[in-house]
């Protein structure tokens, strides 16, 4: 666990509001693939973006309090406690998370605990059980998380089901140390999307980010918590090709208008 405190001897009247107001909150170290955190990061945006070379474009969130990242963007809570994720670097608009700290962190801990469950058993009613029950805790927590669709948490809660209910593949086609293309192909686990898991391997075997040549998935690549898949593969592979079968934008209705098309030609 994580245990946010006002830096040894600091003048409270000199700290931002949003670092007095995380002041003794917990969080856990990661939550699968959506939270991670370190007690060695800056606990204001600004100086975690400085020490990582980053920019924080909107100037009124570099005082806020970062808690950690969900791989993409940096959750943090502002001077009234109110918890968005913020992404560096862009003029991206800001996701609400929570109406406040406290409801983020209870809001883990039981995401922690469901994901343990959902992870941990062979049983299709206890993960979906768990799923429910945790659907259920978040809201009567914070039912401001819910009031828009695609804020933070109704975007876990859609990463989580669609992983568990449908299974999709990215392939890969690279070329090996011999200058010969190879394809190899990976499909996705729970919480695990399938280009995730399969650029892992090929990293963990020596294969370098410039000798892959094109990356095809199932799915449109996402924009999800966790995973943000079409950021980071068009950063890590700038001149491969990307081609997909099936959309998945950035709404809840495309999202499962995708999954359904593949559905439907699978079973076809």
């Amino acid at each position: 666990m994580r245990e946010f405190a006002l830096p040894e001897g600091a003048d409270p009247f000199n700290v931002s509001a949003a670092a007095r107001r995380v002041a003794a909150l917990r969080v856990p170290l990661q939550v699968g693939p959506y939270f991670r955190t370190s007690a060695q990061e800056p606990v204001v945006l600004g100086e975690f973006a400085a020490a990582a070379g980053r920019q924080v474009r909107q100037e009124r969130c570099a005082g806020w309090a970062r808690f950690g990242t969900d791989r993409g963007f940096e959750l943090c809570a502002d001077g009234e406690g109110v918890v968005r994720a913020v992404l560096l670097d862009y003029q991206e608009d800001h996701r609400f998370v929570n109406s406040s700290p406290e409801a983020f962190a209870t809001g883990l801990l039981d995401l922690r605990r469901a994901l343990g469950v959902i992870l941990g058993t062979d049983d299709p009613q206890a993960a979906s059980t768990a799923y429910d029950s945790l659907s259920q805790r978040l809201r009567e927590t914070d039912p401001q998380a819910f009031e828009e669709r695609e804020s933070w948490w109704p975007l876990v809660l859609d990463d989580i089901r669609d992983t568990a209910n449908a299974q999709w593949y990215a392939a890969f086609e690279y070329l090996d140390h011999s200058g010969q293309k190879q394809i190899v192909t990976q499909g996705s686990a729970v919480s695990l999307h399938p280009e995730e898991r399969l650029w892992d391997s090929l990293r963990s075997a020596g294969l370098e980010a410039e000798q892959v040549l094109r990356v095809h998935t199932d799915l449109q690549p996402c924009f999800m918590p966790g995973h943000y898949c079409s950021m980071w593969l068009a950063q890590v592979f700038p001149e491969a090709g990307m081609t997909h079968s099936f959309p998945y934008g950035e709404s809840a209705e495309s999202r499962a208008a995708g999954l359904r098309r593949m559905a439907e030609e699978a079973g076809s």
